[in-house]
């Protein structure tokens, strides 16, 4: 999979109070050494609460070739691609929370960006929980340590909202995202007006967008997948795409380099993610 040797990666489910709102928990941790390495972080349609507790890494725009620190952050859902950099020593705890969860935790929503902790929780909250997860054994206590800090910002959505966006996102992906914005408001017995303001509120993305990402990001782990090099073509279909270029085209939107480029270089995270 062309990773660190040494990488350790874990994950946690939640606990029930917060189920619907985050996916799950997952802590990382490596020796990267000297040499920067450099790896694609392809979008999945989930944002990322994230706590570092070891040398930050960079997130690089490889449109613009501008850089940040890979710090302890809120990061929004993102619609296009982000390399990661990283030198050194790599631990972090993180939370996945589903597409809808940075608004149930009065996060920002940060699409395509990224929010310090401090910024969000204030210095001196933001500074305990580092200093927290800090001195837990990195696993599973330092996971249940994120997510009693996130449980005390939690305000569920309303009822009606968080079914409709469950069912929404259900829907998309059950769908791989071959399905139209119309046939998902038939599906959903809502109207179009309804079902945006749901996403824009509470994603920061219209469902025209989310489902491009999906549609994209199963695209992506077919092609992870496919040993044999030959098979664009067929997994383009697959996915819904009208034809190679078409998947092309938003394989590069999302990426910044081809899909036989990326298959080649820098995906160790992306399989990973995928299970491959």
């Amino acid at each position: 999979m062309n990773l660190p040797p040494d990488l350790r990666y874990e994950r946690f489910a939640p606990t029930s109070g917060l189920a619907d709102y985050i996916e799950h928990f997952w802590i990382i941790e490596a020796d990267v050494g000297p040499t920067k390495r450099l790896e694609i972080l392809t979008p999945n349609g989930r944002p990322v609460i994230l706590v570092s507790l070891a040398e930050p890494g960079e997130r690089i725009d490889p449109q613009t070739g501008t850089s940040e620190l890979n710090q302890s952050a809120v990061t929004g859902i993102a619609t296009r691609p982000v390399i990661i950099g990283q030198t050194g020593r790599s631990r972090l705890v993180a939370a996945q929370p589903t597409p809808f969860g940075l608004s149930a935790l009065g996060a920002p929503l940060a699409v395509d960006g990224s929010v310090p902790l401090a910024d969000w929780l204030g210095n001196v909250e933001a500074d305990r929980l580092v200093a927290a997860l800090a001195e837990s054994p990195l696993g599973e206590e330092a996971a249940r340590r994120l997510e009693r800090a996130l449980s005390r910002h939690l305000c569920p959505l309303a009822p009606a909202v968080l079914t409709r966006l469950q069912r929404a996102i259900a829907q998309i992906e059950a769908a791989s995202g071959d399905i139209e914005v119309a046939a998902l408001v038939r599906n959903l017995d809502t109207d179009y007006d309804r079902l945006y303001r749901d996403f824009r509120l509470h994603l920061g993305i219209s469902p025209k967008t989310f489902i491009a990402i999906v549609r994209y990001h199963n695209h992506v782990g077919r092609l992870l997948a496919d040993t044999t090099g030959g098979g664009l073509a067929q997994l383009a279909v697959m996915q819904g795409y009208y034809d190679q270029a078409h998947a092309n085209r938003d394989f590069r939107r999302f990426t910044g380099v081809s899909p036989t480029h990326f298959r080649e270089t820098l995906n160790g995270i992306a399989k990973m993610m995928h299970g491959i």
